[in-house]
């Protein structure tokens, strides 16, 4: 028995619901499976009408809330339309759990299927029409079925989509994604079978190379921002993909202890052989590929590593080299990350970096977070006295 199975059967989820902001009658459970979780007059729904179509201020957020002894988890979305009654939708999936149980293993799953809802209504109104709105109760009793059943749950939403859910037990939660990670495959490409798998994934998989990161992913497939992070932190969970950084020839990398275990390793040096070798030029040899991992330093950046063993590099992808060793926990990157020194008491005239240099924040996220290229980024840096650079 698998893990999510098996944790289910010990932490079933009680209700799948449905509720929304009807234009006439205000909130309101629209639909639930089973029946009678919560009723009309129920104090369970008493406590929680508030919170299943929050105000403003709670919408787009996940949501826990307990009371009556259950503890009830959604995620509530606020569409913007003026083809909507009162110029807006309200709605929001979301399941019921007694309230010892931890919320943490559905939260994923919940944020998913807020998502994908999300982008169902977008794209052809299927949660506000009433003709395909019909179709929630089943898809709400397949899901609640399949997952206290398995701990996973595969349904066709519409005919061109499967919807793909899982339960995360506490010590297998997967790991955030961010939109500067960038995700490499584990897998060969053919492995997957694009009819099995769900839109977003079905979207954005070309797009996947190694070398895009995830926002940029985003962009060039079309897909939602939160959808794609979502969609690549599956897969990272199902090992199809691994994170690593973003490659740039600014880039500091430094070996780890496992280099020694490679070094004794031929299996591992052929396989790495292989995969860093240029086509169409002179193989490399271990000696080229230990020569490069072992350049590599605090004070030594890709583009000089590349000038110091240009002959090396004439046999060696070294971007194919940098995928290998990340994924292979050969290496590490030491990333930089800006940390604002003192306070400005002159006009702020770089307030959109500022909030980003309190240490915590790298230079890559801080590239994603303003648009801005490394480049850019440096250039900002230099020009500001107030900004120390701290490498980890």
């Amino acid at each position: 028995m698998n893990l999510a199975k098996k944790y289910i059967k010990e932490h079933p989820i009680e209700c799948f619901f449905f509720s929304e902001f009807h234009h006439k009658q205000g909130p309101k459970i629209t639909y639930q499976y089973p029946l009678g979780c919560i009723t009309k007059n129920s104090s369970l729904l008493e406590a929680v009408i508030n919170y299943v179509i929050p105000k403003p201020d709670l919408q787009d957020k996940l949501i826990t809330v307990n009371a009556v002894g259950k503890k009830v988890i959604g995620c509530p979305v606020c569409i913007d339309d003026p083809k909507y009654p009162r110029n807006q939708y309200m709605f929001n999936f979301g399941l019921v759990l007694d309230n010892v149980h931890k919320s943490s293993p559905c939260i994923p799953l919940i944020k998913k299927l807020s998502s994908y809802m999300t982008e169902l209504e977008l794209e052809c109104y299927f949660v506000s029409n009433e003709k395909t709105k019909e179709e929630i109760p089943g898809l709400l009793k397949k899901i609640f079925t399949e997952l206290n059943n398995e701990g996973t749950c595969s349904t066709s939403v519409i005919d061109t989509t499967t919807l793909y859910l899982k339960v995360f037990p506490p010590s297998t939660q997967p790991k955030p994604v961010h939109d500067h990670d960038v995700p490499i495959l584990t897998v060969p490409k053919d492995y997957f079978k694009l009819d099995k798998w769900d839109l977003t994934t079905q979207q954005i998989l070309p797009f996947i190379d190694g070398f895009k990161h995830v926002q940029k992913i985003a962009v060039l497939a079309d897909v939602d921002a939160e959808l794609t992070r979502i969609c690549i932190q599956n897969l990272a969970f199902y090992e199809h993909v691994q994170l690593i950084s973003i490659y740039q020839y600014s880039n500091v990398y430094i070996t780890t202890a496992k280099l020694n275990q490679f070094r004794q390793n031929m299996e591992m040096q052929n396989e790495c052989l292989a995969y860093v070798s240029r086509s169409g030029h002179q193989p490399p040899t271990l000696h080229d590929v230990m020569t490069l991992y072992c350049g590599l330093g605090p004070r030594v950046t890709l583009r000089k590593l590349c000038i110091l063993f240009h002959e090396q590099i004439t046999r060696v992808n070294e971007q194919k080299l940098i995928q290998y060793g990340l994924i292979h926990n050969l290496i590490r990157r030491i990333n930089m990350y800006p940390v604002k020194v003192k306070s400005e008491r002159s006009h702020n005239t770089q307030s959109d970096l500022h909030q980003y240099t309190d240490g915590l924040h790298s230079a890559d996220e801080i590239c994603c977070k303003l648009g801005c290229s490394h480049s850019e980024l440096l250039a900002k840096l230099e020009h500001d006295k107030n900004i120390v650079i701290c490498w980890k």
